[in-house]
């Protein structure tokens, strides 16, 4: 039965009422980005309230001001290596008033340093944001946002650290400032406070060091000067630093200057028309301040290159700096060098035409003991040359860095490799210091006389064998830099084309008497700051070379100094000490370059302009090194001797890499004579045996002392030895009879392996026996019957000896035995040939038999063409 229309209605509504009961309520999502905007939103509220609180942190614990701290300076201390202070270095400061500032140089300052400085109330929020803006589009550090009352703030309170903390406080203390403080009495204390370079703090100070006259008379080309150095003291500086970089900085605040209308354009083109040198003119220095000005330029140098301090962490803020200074030894080298206290050629130097520069420097640690200088600044100077840090041409103090090093690290050669002192082929071609060629020779030889052909050579075997990057890097290893034509590092490198300062020689040579090891030379030990922390030298160590090929140099250079053909003058010392000699172009620069194991010195003199051609022709350099090393020694006690590491074996006179059996190890075998005869009168019973000898050709293998030893063997089988000579021929006498052969062998000394013989030459001569008569016997019978019977003695042909010649003589045969050598002209048993009698030079090798000593061919060569 059909259902009802209402019934259907009820269940349709039922059911709909149920649905409707059963079905969750739809939540709308908010998009992401609300949710990041949100979320960023509270992060940044967080981090306004965290900044608030730590700034109210920062404000609540920095320093009172105290007017007395922000008067005074702080300036850096100095301390020599025995806990001393050292005199005379940046403790100088004369404070003036506002009112004796004249009027340009407070412009300049404001200029250059802080334009709007009578508007902003210590915080210039335009400046902070160009130097946001400078720091992001050129780097950071590009541009500063502090202010001049910010710098005094930092300078008289705060630490040097880059904190947050510090930085909120010295903004706050520039506000407080401004509001104790007007704006005048602000300028002053800054002006006072600055460091202005050559050991002076204060505008007055600086002013009068640099233009000897009062701050307040100074004109804008001299304010322009003294503005722009708090930035760069040491750089900047006039005297002791780069004039050209003091021109760029001084045309900086000129600039500066006219932007702001304190100069005019004319003024400014003006004041660069004239060079620095011209404006500057300094006062006098006390001999103190001279003596420590260098330390306390190298200091400022090694403060911001070796432990990355700011101008504004160094300066005037109390830091103490512990130098390795020796200074009772700093103080006497420079006092006696200035005064002529020293034993050298003529009693005095010729300070008209030469300078003088040395650098003393631990072996061991690499850091400096004294640095010296020929000159003390007077009134009027215009400059200042630390002549002990001036790079100049090295000379043949060159050698063992750019030729017979990098042959032994790379090579492995012993000192006993042969090399050639002949003329050059090519377009480098220099000379010897001595004119003539000396042959074969070891390296040892070569470098102890200071040969510069087989030097060169050595340069270019390292450089085809190895390629130039093993010259290159073993100089700078060492802290030497090459000299360069493009890419290509110049042949002359190998005798002294790069330059170097004498604290770069020293410090490159003490690597030799540490088993390699180089250490950066510095000066500083320590440094403390104000609130008691200290930081310790950054400067480490390291590996520059083989130990093998540091001990096989001074092995050699050993022989420079003491050995017989050394070319160190003065004489040898009665400790270790090893060293070179070095000479350029014209005798312009003269180095010598000397260590034990203990210190390292480098001194070089030089020809100023105008200097006569033999001003630097004494060995002043020399004797300079033989002066400061008997004080350095007589001072601490004699050094070690440099100990033989184990990878350095000995053979003979020579050294070797273990391991290794290097072909200059294995000399050709010596030569032996040749056409050996004799020449014998028999009747006399006198006579001789010569022989012929290629003496070229022994020296050419490296054989000195070349002699001969004759020895006589008689037919009944004796032997003697006929005599030892020199010469080719010796005297004979007495020959018995039948066969006697003589043996000629040479004997010769070779640096490589020592005493050397030849294989024998030998010549023999015969005597025949002479038969005696036979004695008759009286017979009767033979009487009786003589008429009837042939005489006997009428037989045969009537010849007692039977050698059918009748003449008494004997046979002269002549044979040779030169096993290891092949027949030549020489031996035709001729006995005609003349001997040569060494190269067509006339000089001798170390060591021959005429006495000569290559000694006196002591000279002086040239960076460029052969020195010494």
């Amino acid at each position: 039965m059909e259902r009802s229309r209402v019934a259907r209605r009820q269940d349709s509504t039922t059911n709909k009422r149920k649905k409707t009961g059963k079905q969750p309520k739809t939540k709308s999502k908010k998009p992401m980005w609300k949710r990041i905007f949100l979320l960023g939103f509270m992060l940044f509220i967080a981090a306004v309230i965290a900044f608030g609180a730590y700034t109210v942190y920062a404000i609540a614990t920095a320093p009172e001001l105290d007017e007395e701290k922000l008067v005074d300076t702080y300036p850096i201390q100095l301390i020599s290596a025995e806990g001393e202070p050292l005199e005379g270095a940046g403790q100088i400061r004369e404070y003036v008033s506002i009112d004796d500032i004249s009027e340009v140089m407070q412009q300049a300052v404001v200029s250059i340093e802080d334009r709007r400085f009578y508007e902003h109330n210590g915080i210039d929020l335009r400046r902070i944001g160009g130097a946001v803006v400078a720091n992001l589009t050129d780097g950071f550090g590009a541009e500063g946002g502090s202010t001049i009352t910010q710098q005094l703030v930092k300078q008289s309170f705060l630490s040097t650290d880059k904190k947050l903390k510090r930085k909120l406080q010295e903004q706050w203390l520039a506000l407080k400032l401004e509001r104790e403080y007007t704006k005048e009495q602000i300028l002053e204390m800054y002006l006072n406070k600055n460091y202005y370079g050559s050991g002076g703090y204060g505008v007055q100070t600086a002013s009068k060091r640099y233009f000897n006259k009062p701050v307040s008379e100074v004109n804008y080309q001299e304010a322009a000067i003294l503005a722009g150095l708090p930035q760069r003291p040491s750089a900047y500086d006039p005297i002791n630093g780069d004039q050209e970089l003091t021109r760029y900085r001084q045309e900086q605040v000129l600039s500066a200057m006219k932007r702001d209308g304190h100069i005019s354009e004319e003024q400014y083109n003006e004041a660069l028309d004239v060079a620095i040198a011209d404006v500057i003119s300094p006062g006098e220095e006390t001999e103190e301040e001279a003596f420590t000005r260098a330390i306390y330029s190298r200091v400022q140098a090694e403060l911001e290159e070796d432990y990355g301090l700011e101008q504004s962490d160094i300066y005037g803020t109390g830091l103490k700096v512990y130098t390795s200074i020796n200074k009772e030894l700093h103080t006497k080298f420079n006092s006696d060098i200035k005064s002529d206290n020293v034993n050298i050629p003529g009693g005095s130097f010729p300070a008209d035409e030469l300078r003088m520069g040395a650098t003393v420097l631990n072996t061991k640690t690499g850091e400096i003991v004294a640095i010296i200088d020929s000159q003390q600044a007077k009134q009027g100077d215009k400059s200042y040359r630390d002549y002990s840090n001036e790079k100049r041409q090295i000379g043949s103090t060159a050698k063992p860095i750019f030729d017979y090093g990098p042959g032994i690290e790379n090579g492995q050669w012993s000192t006993g490799k042969i090399l050639l002192d002949a003329p050059l082929e090519g377009s480098y071609k220099p000379n010897n210091y001595y004119q003539e060629y000396r042959g074969q020779n070891t390296m040892r030889y070569f470098l102890t006389i200071s040969g510069n052909t087989p030097a060169v050579r050595a340069f270019q075997e390292v450089r085809d064998e190895f390629g130039q990057g093993a010259i290159e890097s073993f100089a700078k290893n060492l802290g030497v830099e090459p000299m360069y034509a493009g890419e290509e590092v110049l042949e002359a490198n190998a005798l002294g084309a790069a330059e170097a300062s004498t604290t770069q020689m020293a410090a490159a040579y003490a690597a030799f008497g540490t088993n390699g090891m180089y250490t950066k030379p510095h000066l500083i030990q320590k440094i403390e700051f104000n609130d008691g922390s200290s930081i310790n030298s950054p400067i480490k160590a390291k590996q520059a070379m083989e130990d093998y090929t540091a001990y096989m140099l001074t092995d050699m250079l050993r022989d420079v100094v003491s050995g017989a053909n050394g070319t160190y003058e003065p004489g040898a010392f009665p400790w270790d000490v090893a060293g070179k000699t070095g000479t350029t172009n014209d005798e312009q620069d003269k180095w010598f370059t000397g260590y034990t194991t203990d210190y390292s010195i480098s001194v070089w003199t030089g020809k100023v302009s105008g200097a006569s051609e033999t001003a630097n022709k004494p060995n002043y350099a020399q004797y300079y090194f033989e002066y400061m090393m008997q004080q350095v020694t007589n001072a601490t006690g004699q050094p070690d001797r440099f100990q033989r590491p184990d990878s350095v074996l000995s053979l003979g006179n020579e050294l070797y890499v273990k391991g290794t059996k290097p072909k200059d190890l294995q000399p050709e075998k010596l030569v032996a004579p040749t056409g050996a005869s004799v020449n014998y009168d028999e009747e006399a019973q006198t006579g001789s045996v010569s022989w012929s000898y290629d003496f070229d050709g022994a020296q050419a293998d490296g054989y000195t002392d070349v002699t001969f030893t004759v020895t006589q063997k008689s037919a009944d089988g004796s032997e003697q030895v006929v005599g030892t000579t020199g010469e080719t021929s010796v005297n004979i006498a007495n020959l018995a009879e039948g066969d006697t052969t003589f043996t000629i062998v040479a004997n010769a000394t070779n640096p490589l392996t020592g005493e050397q013989q030849s294989a024998p030459a030998q010549a023999s001569y015969s005597i025949e026996p002479k038969e005696e008569p036979k004695e008759e016997e009286e017979n009767p019978s033979d009487e009786e019957n003589s008429e009837d019977e042939p005489s006997d003695e009428n037989n045969g042909n009537g010849n007692e000896n039977g050698n059918g010649n009748g003449d008494g003589n004997g046979e002269d045969t002549t044979s040779e035995q030169t096993p290891d050598e092949p027949a030549t002209d020489e031996g035709s048993g001729e006995g005609t040939d003349e001997p040569t009698d060494g190269d067509d030079s006339g000089t001798p090798l170390e060591g021959q038999s005429n006495g000569e000593s290559s000694d006196t061919n002591r000279g002086n060569g040239n960076s460029n063409n052969g020195n010494n």
